[in-house]
């Protein structure tokens, strides 16, 4: 990708849902505009945060940009598809280079995977190593952001909060993403590419 090009760039993205009421016979009677024509543009290596009240659209604009919520209007583009109409293999493609950490990592993580299992998940499904190199694999994503690579039988409840975002972030760092977004333990915010230094991921992590 040439690096003056955008690696994600926001086009007046709107996510509106309809308000409806009646019962046997359901009508629109309004409609909550999440997020009404929002543009911007990201390029390699750049930053950006959003800031706003609660309940602004933050979080709703992360999952519009991920393709989690259907787009009611405007494009969003990732190192040149176009998320917004592209289909369900492609968006699986895509979403190996675009990864959300959510707001509450406890009611992200799945209660039934061991941390080995979350890990893991991600590089099967986007096939970012071969199947004999996961074990390895996950083993440096636990260090990367300051976990004993020991720990990974263990279960989301065995962690402390600070514990299960890093579990969170590791996940999504797990497909190699050139852009992720961000939403825990505060309120969205993007970055496009990783650290240079991986030695940096435990400082952005929760106690």
């Amino acid at each position: 990708m040439n690096m003056s090009s955008p690696l994600l760039q926001v086009t007046d993205v709107r996510t509106h849902f309809p308000v409806e009421s009646g019962f046997l016979f359901r009508r629109q009677t309004g409609v909550i505009k999440a997020v009404d024509g929002v543009s911007f543009s990201l390029a390699p290596g750049e930053v950006l945060g959003l800031v706003g009240e609660s309940g602004c659209g933050k979080s709703t604009l992360a999952r519009t940009i991920m393709q989690l919520v259907p787009t009611t209007a405007g494009t969003v583009i990732l190192g040149g598809r176009n998320l917004t109409t592209a289909g369900a293999a492609e968006l699986k493609a895509a979403r190996r280079d675009l990864q959300m950490v959510f707001q509450d990592p406890f009611a992200s993580l799945n209660p039934r995977f061991n941390v080995y299992a979350t890990l893991a998940e991600p590089l099967i499904v986007h096939r970012v190593v071969p199947r004999d190199q996961v074990k390895a694999r996950v083993a440096e994503l636990m260090r990367l952001v300051g976990l004993d690579p020991r720990q990974v039988r263990k279960y989301p409840h065995e962690f402390s909060g600070g514990q299960r975002q890093r579990i969170a972030i590791a996940r999504a760092l797990s497909s190699s993403p050139s852009s992720s977004s961000p939403t825990s333990r505060c309120r969205p915010w993007m970055f496009p590419s990783r650290p240079r230094s991986s030695t940096s991921w435990p400082n952005w992590c929760g106690g």
